[in-house]
């Protein structure tokens, strides 16, 4: 469920530093007051979705895109990794990104979905869950190598999702 407004200080504070420009501008390009960059840069107030969506027509940077979207989903999208294990360096991204396939891989391979879901076992179904889990910590990864290749060689994700829209058609993938 997408949220009508979320706490987004991070992903506004990640925009003015990636993007180089100061909450005067930011506030100019959405159309909104100062007062109110500053009030959702330290999390006084929540953006709003109508904001949320003009700021990503504005700005094409997967970093923030990655971020706002993960507060407005409420946690259905994959946040973008900052933590201590994470080395930001694109080669090490595309080998973590790697490894977590290869995991994800590996467990889908011993887990069976023949059986349907009632009539499966507990041990089944928490291998399921498992299996779940290693998905999701593969396209965690994807989704940060993807931001970092599309932010370090200036190539626009939201082109590039928009050119793959036709091929999806065209291969029956969505309507």
């Amino acid at each position: 469920m997408i949220k009508d407004s979320a706490y987004a200080g991070g992903a506004i504070q990640t925009l003015l530093q990636e993007e180089e420009i100061e909450g005067v501008q930011l506030a100019l390009d959405l159309n909104v007051s100062p007062q109110l960059v500053s009030h959702m840069k330290n999390e006084r107030r929540k953006m709003q979705k109508d904001v949320a969506q003009q700021s990503l027509q504005v700005y094409d940077d997967p970093t923030y895109a990655m971020e706002l979207i993960y507060e407005f989903s409420g946690g259905f999208t994959s946040p973008v990794l900052n933590g201590k294990a994470i080395d930001k360096h694109r080669l090490a991204i595309e080998q973590f990104a790697f490894n977590e396939i290869e995991e994800a891989v590996a467990v889908l391979k011993g887990v069976n979905f023949i059986k349907p879901p009632g009539e499966t076992t507990k041990d089944e179904r928490e291998r399921i869950a498992q299996a779940i889990d290693e998905i999701i910590d593969a396209e965690a990864a994807i989704s940060n190598l993807k931001a970092t290749l599309a932010k370090e060689y200036k190539i626009s994700l939201k082109d590039r999702v928009n050119k793959r829209v036709p091929v999806w058609k065209s291969k029956g993938w969505i309507q």
